[in-house]
């Protein structure tokens, strides 16, 4: 086994704290056109907020909005909103020399007792990772996708022409990172297409515009690196797509509900 970080654990390395900010370099590899992948610039804010703001409270809320591109050195600027006895509220924003890109808030707190115990965010029925193909390499995948091996489940292989616009997918890292847990979902937990995109006729480009992420357990964790993402479209029209985002571990205890905006230039 190798002992070498991996992917993402390499870029966390870059990441240090100067002058009151927070500062990372994020590779080409993490990429997606002219812009990282959200799910990484998403990662950066968190754990620059984390180093800024040190806290054992467990992460709970994010709602990101992906403003311009980020890439290469970048720079996380971070202030408290409020802290009380039982909430932490975190502003963040991602600037790089392309200008502002990221801005996030993230909420931490700790269990509550509670009478409440429901849930109905049962995993649907699907084969197991290890019966899947896996997603195959193409010269069109942008460069971040290659830090992740995908097994679609049933309905389109990332394909186009579907009548139903929804990914279910097996997705781990392909070097498991030993990070923070929750920097590693919110680096993971965007990486299927918008799923608009499965309804597609003809190619045309796309750009995530925000993304609301709630975590249902303090503690996430799973068995083999695997965890199943679900993307579902209920509306796409006028340029706009919004999407709900599920994702559980392999035991299907739900881990983090999130939702999404997509301009969509097709």
């Amino acid at each position: 086994m190798s002992t070498s970080p991996s992917a993402l654990d390499a870029l966390l390395s870059t990441l240090h704290t100067e002058e009151g900010v927070a500062k990372a370099h994020i590779d080409d590899g993490w990429m997606q056109g002219r812009t990282a992948y959200g799910g990484i610039s998403s990662a950066v804010a968190l754990a620059g907020t984390m180093m800024l703001h040190p806290t054992d409270t467990a992460l709970r809320y994010a709602q990101i909005s992906f403003v311009g591109p980020v890439g290469g050195d970048c720079t996380v600027n971070s202030r408290v909103l409020r802290q009380s006895k039982s909430s932490l509220f975190v502003e963040a924003g991602v600037s790089s020399d392309a200008g502002f890109g990221t801005a996030a808030v993230f909420a931490f707190s700790p269990d509550r007792k509670s009478h409440l115990d429901h849930n109905r965010l049962a995993m649907p029925e699907c084969p197991a990772p290890e019966t899947l193909e896996p997603v195959p390499d193409h010269h069109a995948r942008p460069s971040f996708v290659r830090h992740f091996d995908m097994r679609p489940t049933t309905g389109p292989r990332f394909a186009w022409k579907s009548e139903v616009g929804e990914y279910l997918t097996w997705v781990r890292f392909v070097e498991e990172p030993a990070c923070h847990p929750a920097v590693a979902l919110l680096a993971m937990g965007d990486a299927l297409p918008p799923a608009a995109m499965a309804l597609f006729s003809e190619f045309g480009p796309i750009s995530s515009m925000n993304w609301t992420v709630n975590m249902l357990t303090g503690d996430p964790k799973t068995d083999d690196g695997w965890w199943l993402l679900s993307a579902k479209t209920g509306f796409a029209r006028h340029g706009l797509s919004v999407q709900d985002m599920m994702l559980w571990n392999r035991a299907g205890e739900p881990v983090l509900s999130g939702s999404q905006a997509i301009a969509i230039y097709a």
